[in-house]
């Protein structure tokens, strides 16, 4: 179904981790303008595509499942819309679907309260993944240190995991995400690590989907 505004589902690849949020939004801008997509624009001295984005992907992760909403000036069939854009973003990006929206509707954050990540953690000695995943499931809390506009806070951080199993040196974790707030896995992962006594990081972190 054409329409005049689409949710784009979209993924970063390894050549792009270390671009920043703003910097990537340059780069989408510059796509839409290589294909001639139609894109709205706001108004004022400023004219600015109407693009939202959900939440920043932070520097150094990878992600099958991004979001970004946009506004154009004619409606567009949602397969016109990602081969028109996938013709100029760099091979590292690229639009996997585009789904029509009509008002009113969710916005991204509201739409999202689980991301799932597969990672890759290292200094985990032979047993270490079943000490992980015994300790978070008998643990009643995993307290960090949060930042928030107030400062840091130590927060309890176990509600806001809902899947956390480690297998060798591959780290499966589920974490809140959306308009609530959200938890980075490499937060959950340390706060677990400090629970079980053990020295052990993230080296990568992969965003399989949100939902």
């Amino acid at each position: 179904m054409a329409a005049d505004i689409l949710r784009l589902k979209y993924k970063r690849g390894q050549p792009v981790k270390y671009v920043s949020h703003l910097d990537f939004v340059k780069v989408f801008e510059r796509a839409l303008r290589r294909a001639s997509v139609e894109v709205a624009f706001s108004g004022g001295y400023n004219p600015r595509m109407l693009l939202v984005f959900g939440n920043p992907l932070p520097v150094g992760y990878t992600s099958d499942h991004e979001l970004c909403d946009i506004t154009l000036k004619r409606p567009y069939e949602p397969e016109e819309l990602v081969s028109a854009l996938n013709s100029t973003l760099p091979g590292d990006i690229s639009v996997i679907s585009a789904e029509p929206l009509v008002k009113p509707y969710p916005s991204i954050l509201s739409s999202v309260s689980f991301a799932e990540y597969v990672c890759r953690a290292e200094g985990l000695g032979e047993g270490t993944d079943v000490l992980l995943n015994r300790t978070f499931e008998e643990s009643e809390a995993v307290f960090v240190m949060k930042r928030s506009k107030s400062g840091e806070k130590n927060v309890d951080v176990k509600p806001m995991i809902k899947k956390f199993e480690v297998s060798g040196d591959t780290v499966y974790i589920t974490t809140v995400t959306g308009q609530e707030g959200s938890l980075k896995p490499e937060l959950a992962f340390s706060g677990i690590c400090s629970l079980a006594s053990i020295e052990s990081s993230l080296v990568s972190i992969h965003k399989t989907s949100m939902y």
